[in-house]
Parts: C-alpha cells; sequence; structure tokens
C-alpha cells in the first residue's frame, strides 16, 4: 500500500489503523437484520462495552442488541492486528458456533468490498481492506476453525478445553444451565478456564431459569461486584435494556391502555424512574401480545426482570404473574394470631425437604407465611424449624405429610411419629391418582394466595454461599417435563430441583380439597376458591390412622 500513497498519506493511514476503535468503526461489513449489507458502526450498548471492557464481561442483555456481532468482529480485527492471537467462540450448540465463525469469514472476505457509486472515503476504506487482505493472504476460515499467516487462530464449538486463549466468546449460557447444567459446568470449568489472567471473556446472554443454576449465580456474583475494584479475575457486570434501542418503539402509535400493563408501566416510573414514552409502550405492549411470558426473559427493562423470568412449558407460570401484578407476590402481612397455621412437608429425591407454612384467612384467601427447603438434614433439624416458626407465626395447628409420611426410619419409626412424638398432631394426605387434578388444586389455590416476601429468599444455612433454592422460585420455574425420544410428549412434570417445594404445596392444596382440614369459623365461603374447592372430598379417609 505504501507504494500507492505518499510518504504523509502511509503515516496517516498507520495512525488509523494502530486505533482498533477507529478499524472496527470503519473497515468491516456485516449483514443487518433486514438481510442487507453495511458497514459495521458500533450502536450505543457495543460501544459502552468496548470503551468499559474488563478482562472479565458477563453481559445480561435485551435481544437483538448485536453484542455477538460486535464480539465476532473484535475477534477477526484482535486476530489479525494481534500475531499469535487466540480467540474462541462458545455457543449453545455447534451449528450457533459455526454461524458465528461464518460471520467473522464473511466480515474478512468483503474487506475490500467497494459499493456502487461509492465515496471517495469509501474507495479509501475499500483500499485499505485490500491491502489488509493481501498482508493475511493464505488466511483459512473454516466452519470451526480459522488460521491467519500471523499464527492467531479461532475456534468455534459447543465446548473448548485446552490451549490458551486470549480472547473468549461464550453466548447464551443462561439457556445452556437452564437446560443441560452439565454442559454449563463445562464451560466454566473447562472453557474459562482456557483463558489467560489478562486475556478477556466476553459473556452474553439473556437468562432463563430463575434464580438457581450456574448462569445466576455468575450473573449475581458479577452484580455483587458493582461499584467495586475489581480484579482481572473478577467479572465486571453489563446491563442492556431494551429502553434505550431507538428502534424498540412505534413511533406515532398509541398504548392501548391494558390495565395490567398500564400498572406494570407504573410502577417502573414509581420503583426506577424510567418513563416511558407513547411509541415505546405501543412496541412493549405489541411484542407482549406474542411473546407473552417471555417478555421479561427477552426484553428485560431491569436487571430484576431478566433473573425472574417465567419460562415456556411452567406449570403456575399465570398464577404467579398474576400474584406478582397484584401486588401478593412479596407481600409484607403478620400472621393473625387467632387463626390456625398448617406446616406441610414433602420429602423430595436426594433427601431434599421443602416447608410450607400457610393460614387459612378469614377472608377466603391463603396466607403462606414461609418456606424452608434444605437437603441432608435429619428430622430433628426441621422440628426445631417448626417449634422457632411456632414462636413467630403461632402454633402449628397441624403437620400436612405426603403419603410416604409413613415411611419407617432404620430405628422401624415412621416420619409421622416422630413428628408426633415432638409435639404436633399429624395430617396424612392419600396419594393422588391424578397429578393434574393436584395441580389443578394448587393453581386454584395459589389464585388465591398471598405469599410473603420472605419466601422469596433463598434457604441459607451457615457456611453455605449460594443457598437453596427460594419457594417463589421454585414455584415460578416448575415446568413440564420436555419431549423424550423422537420428539414423544410427555404429559407429566419435571423433576428438578423446583419439584421439592411443589409437590410439598401440591400436598396442602389435595389435602384442603378433600377437607382434610376443617374450615375455622368466620371463613367465608363467598370469597373461597370454587372449582375444586368447593367440595371435591367427600368422604376421603386416611388410610394410615
Amino acid at each position: 500500500m505504501s507504494a500507492i500513497l505518499t510518504n504523509e498519506e502511509f503515516e496517516a493511514v498507520q495512525l488509523l489503523l494502530s486505533d482498533q476503535k477507529w478499524r472496527l468503526n470503519h473497515l468491516y461489513w456485516i449483514v443487518d437484520k433486514n438481510g442487507a449489507m453495511q458497514r459495521f458502526r458500533m450502536n450505543w450498548a457495543q460501544e459502552r462495552l468496548f470503551d468499559g471492557m474488563h478482562t472479565r464481561n458477563n453481559v445480561l442483555k435485551a435481544r437483538q442488541l448485536g453484542i455477538s456481532t460486535f464480539t465476532a468482529i473484535l475477534i477477526l480485527d484482535s486476530c489479525m492486528f494481534f500475531p499469535n492471537y487466540t480467540a474462541g467462540i462458545v455457543d449453545r450448540t455447534g451449528p450457533e458456533a459455526k454461524k458465528k465463525l461464518a460471520k467473522i469469514k464473511f466480515a474478512f472476505d468483503y474487506l475490500d468490498y467497494l459499493p456502487e457509486n461509492p465515496t471517495e472515503e469509501e474507495r479509501s476504506l475499500a483500499a485499505i481492506g485490500g491491502w489488509m487482505k493481501e498482508e493475511m493472504k493464505g488466511a483459512a476460515i473454516g466452519t470451526v476453525e480459522a488460521r491467519f499467516p500471523n499464527g492467531s487462530t479461532i475456534y468455534a464449538g459447543a465446548s473448548l478445553r485446552g490451549g490458551t486463549h486470549q480472547l473468549l466468546h461464550i453466548s447464551e449460557l443462561g439457556s445452556v444451565a437452564a437446560h443441560n447444567p452439565l454442559k454449563a459446568e463445562e464451560t466454566m470449568t473447562g472453557s474459562m478456564n482456557s483463558v489467560a489472567t489478562d486475556g478477556v471473556i466476553i459473556m452474553e446472554s439473556t437468562h432463563e431459569g430463575g434464580q438457581y443454576g450456574l448462569n445466576y449465580r455468575l450473573v449475581t456474583e458479577a452484580m455483587d461486584l458493582v461499584g467495586k475494584e475489581l480484579t482481572p479475575l473478577d467479572f465486571k457486570f453489563w446491563f442492556f435494556s431494551w429502553v434505550e434501542q431507538a428502534e424498540y418503539s412505534l413511533p406515532g402509535a398509541k398504548f392501548d391502555g391494558m390495565t395490567e400493563l398500564a400498572k406494570y408501566f407504573k410502577s417502573l416510573e414509581t420503583d426506577y424512574g424510567i418513563v416511558l414514552d407513547e411509541g415505546q409502550k405501543a412496541w412493549y405492549a405489541a411484542m407482549s401480545r406474542t411473546q407473552g411470558a417471555k417478555m421479561r426473559q427477552e426484553y428485560p427493562t431491569v436487571p430484576d426482570e431478566a433473573l425472574n423470568p417465567i419460562a415456556d412449558g411452567t406449570i403456575y407460570g399465570s398464577q404467579i404473574n398474576r400474584l406478582r401484578e397484584m401486588g401478593r407476590l412479596t407481600a409484607e402481612f403478620e400472621a393473625d394470631p387467632y387463626r390456625p397455621v398448617y406446616a406441610v412437608f414433602d420429602k423430595g429425591m436426594a433427601d431434599f425437604m421443602s416447608v410450607w407454612w400457610v393460614q387459612p384467612g378469614a377472608d377466603g384467601k391463603f396466607y403462606i407465611l414461609d418456606n424452608y427447603t434444605a437437603n441432608g438434614l435429619g428430622i430433628e433439624h426441621y422440628i426445631a424449624e417448626l417449634r422457632t416458626r411456632d414462636s413467630l407465626y403461632g402454633r402449628v395447628k397441624d403437620v400436612v405429610l405426603p403419603h410416604d409420611g409413613v415411611q419407617r426410619d432404620y430405628n422401624g419409626v415412621r416420619f409421622f411419629e416422630k413428628i408426633e412424638q415432638a409435639g404436633y398432631s399429624t395430617i396424612l394426605v392419600k396419594r393422588t391418582s391424578d397429578i393434574w387434578a393436584s395441580i389443578d388444586s394448587t393453581r386454584m389455590l395459589l389464585r388465591h394466595a398471598v405469599i410473603h416476601a420472605r419466601c422469596s429468599q433463598k434457604t441459607l444455612l451457615p457456611d453455605m454461599k449460594e443457598g437453596y433454592i427460594s419457594g417463589v422460585d421454585a414455584l415460578s420455574n416448575y415446568k413440564t417435563a420436555p419431549p423424550g425420544r423422537n420428539g414423544v410428549m410427555r404429559n407429566e412434570p419435571l423433576h428438578d430441583v423446583c419439584s421439592h417445594a411443589c409437590d410439598s404445596l401440591r400436598t396442602f392444596a389435595d389435602a384442603w380439597a378433600n377437607g382434610m382440614i376443617a374450615k375455622e369459623s368466620g371463613w367465608r365461603d363467598d370469597d373461597a376458591p370454587r372449582g375444586r374447592f368447593s367440595g371435591l372430598a367427600r368422604g376421603v379417609e386416611s388410610l394410615y390412622h
């Protein structure tokens, strides 16, 4: 290139090329959302990330902000201008990782592209791009690997282990952690550990799975470090909301005033100081009609929304959303000292135990006072928790147990007998013959529930960092099982960490629906839940006492 430029011009070009931000904003071509070629220019989110980039970056975001495209261009640029540079791309699946490498190949192939009726600047940029391609002559960019003559390489796949990377792009870990936890752990232990201390990780994702799982832990740990001095190994937290994206608006359109969304928009103003214009409200309302419960996951307004999504296939999703919108999901109230409190247990898989404290109110509502979930502890631990809460909410009238409460321990003592030896009366609920009828009972109960804010807090035992899942988060993320082999649908709940608390509350719903819990004086039938609660269980007898 120096042969066709004066010394002064050559020095000017060299100065420009020494500035990575200039290179990123001038030299590369991409295909936009509409399928048209355009020269890459950083948008507000991309520029903010570039200007403030740390060695470790955890990006929680709304959809379609171009962070993946930005990172692809950054990887290509770094590999061409820094010799012996190694970059990696880790995505949900191999094909998705290949698509990101294909973006890199496109940008490289079109470095010298000259559009029709080019301006003088475009001619100059194409000439610089042609020189860069000449310098990188012999570069080979395939579907899973790219090699450059300066010794730089790019690897792409669903997992990367071994070697050392200077730049690693991890995409959609939120989805991987929710659907394939073992693979997510492999990404952390294998791929992340391949990055040098002074190397860069860009981990960008929307979030799935509620308040548990690897991605939730990594995001919240990064959030906890906001405002603190970071070491090279600490993750810097980034959040990019849909609100700042100019195209997420319908100029000239009017919000139709949907009651639930109007309350939501008002809460944004009150709680966060976020004031949306009519075009933004109209866009959000239109998108909500198609996205449904996934709107706050895919297009979060604030970080808390992204970390508390209601995913597809959730069994109690609509009930939880309704409670949230009515202010009955994280309510503050005191137990009524004149009405009975019930504790309901579920002993789940792998020695998990989940306990709810429920107080049927005189107004026909179910006041859910507390939830406690733990693992690997003896019955004496849970009896101590009962006694602690007796002093807070009033003495438990009955402990409600599922059918397996008759199981014996190694001394031959049955579970319910231990509870009774501690001074509590018990109710044993017969095993349901129709789990979906039981789930329907729980849905009806939740329609009339008021859930205390403490039920959204994790159970945190001494020396625990992460804690056990909260009762509300378990209800929010309880979902149907995924399809089995050959796509065969399975009409059953998924047994996972959410099951324990959900099965426990379902036991109480069954007991109430089947008349096993007496209505105290003052119970208002006119306000009470209908359907299965109106007297479904006629003469259900305990088979165990």
